[in-house]
């Protein structure tokens, strides 16, 4: 299972639980948080192992959130974007079948 395939899951495992989707998007930081790692060795292999688009793009569009400016804080500004672009991809997918299920059970209700 993937990464975006795993948010999908924990977000309908919360939709399941009574919790709305614009709340889950509310509080999208504290969800991809979740996912960023902690240990500079598991942010140097997961900023290796995504794609090469994201390289520097953390520090241009958040610009420097850490006083001390390293190559760890870097990188976590890169994956910081890299995840919440994969959190957005999740919501819409679930957005997605939300739609397609609200569209089947109105159409169960005419026929």
């Amino acid at each position: 299972m993937n990464t975006v395939e795993r948010m999908v899951e924990e977000i309908r495992a919360e939709i399941a639980n009574g919790e709305e989707l614009e709340a889950i998007k509310d509080r999208s930081g504290e969800f991809i948080d979740s996912y960023l790692p902690i240990y500079n060795n598991q942010i140097v292999e997961e900023w290796q192992a995504m794609p090469s688009d994201y390289d520097n793009r953390g520090s241009a569009e958040l610009g420097h959130l850490e006083h001390e400016i390293n190559i760890i804080n870097l990188m976590s500004l890169d994956l910081y974007l890299y995840y919440s672009d994969l959190f957005n991809e999740a919501v819409e997918e679930v957005e997605e079948s939300l739609e397609l299920a609200t569209v089947e059970a109105i159409k169960e209700g005419a026929n």
